[in-house]
């Protein structure tokens, strides 16, 4: 194989296993949101009402958010790369 094969198979790898990555993050995200005691209030009680339509992100910890963002962001870095290196 020659070297622009090789970064080509790296980056193509390294692709893979962000979406693996991303795909794990965002599960754990939607099962966080889904089973937070804040989404099992009663929201025909006024008290518990208040959070009942809050966004997730009010449930999730800010850190799991940036890291999959991150994750996001350093996806479509590497998407670019293929395709720079396949347009040269």
């Amino acid at each position: 194989m020659n070297d622009s094969q090789d970064i080509k198979k790296t980056l193509e790898e390294k692709i893979l296993s962000k979406r693996q990555q991303i795909e794990f993050e965002k599960t754990n995200l939607d099962l966080t949101t889904e089973f937070s005691p804040e989404n099992r209030e009663n929201p025909e009680v006024m008290e518990e009402a208040k959070n009942y339509n809050d966004p997730a992100e009010s449930v999730v910890e800010t850190d799991e958010v940036k890291s999959l963002k991150n994750a996001e962001k350093d996806l479509n870095d590497l998407i670019k790369q293929l395709e720079e290196l396949k347009n040269r």
